[in-house]
């Protein structure tokens, strides 16, 4: 099994605009990384996607991002960039995140999209793993904070391939080996079906 960082962006309603309903974050940039169970990167994934519902990218996303209408126009549809994730991921690999938000919206952006969910795997929670082996406070911790923590620096940036490889320098200083084999990380079953400890 390959374990694979994943982080996504994503674009909401333009400030007083009522949301698109079941779709309160719609996806524009998804980021991924496989790993092994060290924390070294094999291979890497970036795709831009272009919004369907939120054609026009919100300020402070942007802001966040420093992403552009341009670059969204330029990405791909939804389903196009869904099914090229799934080739890259392969057959038989795990999903990690930091925090159980972004499997969340994965799995409502699926739905809504009338895109299949049945290719997803169990869904692990990083910043749960950081917790319990490192701080042991059962609180929510800022990425930021874990990579201050080990003394590690992330790049900068703010975007989906940024964050998951800042997830990944904080993944290389736990137990991954340990933590895939324990439910109690998995904050989304496969399938996308919610996990008792789901957020």
């Amino acid at each position: 099994m390959t374990p694979i960082v994943f982080d996504l962006e994503w674009n909401q309603p333009l400030k007083g605009r009522t949301p698109v309903p079941g779709l309160p974050d719609e996806i524009i940039q998804i980021g991924a990384a496989k790993i092994d169970l060290q924390g070294n990167v094999l291979d890497t994934f970036s795709q831009i996607i272009k919004p369907f519902y939120y054609t026009k990218l919100n300020k402070d996303v942007s802001e966040l991002t420093l992403l552009t209408d341009a670059d969204l126009e330029g990405g791909l549809p939804f389903a196009e960039a869904m099914d090229a994730f799934r080739a890259w991921c392969g057959s038989d690999f795990a999903l990690l995140s930091w925090s159980g938000s972004d499997g969340h919206v994965l799995s409502r952006n699926c739905r809504k999209f009338s895109y299949p969910t049945d290719w997803l795997p169990d869904l692990f929670d990083a910043q749960l793993m950081f917790d319990d082996y490192e701080m042991q406070e059962d609180r929510s911790w800022p990425l930021n904070y874990a990579l201050y923590h080990f003394q590690e620096k992330p790049d900068g940036a703010h975007n989906a391939l940024a964050d998951v490889i800042s997830t990944v320098l904080v993944l290389k200083h736990l137990d991954l080996e340990e933590a895939l084999q324990d439910e109690y990380f998995i904050y989304s079953k496969a399938g996308g079906e919610e996990s008792d400890e789901a957020e």
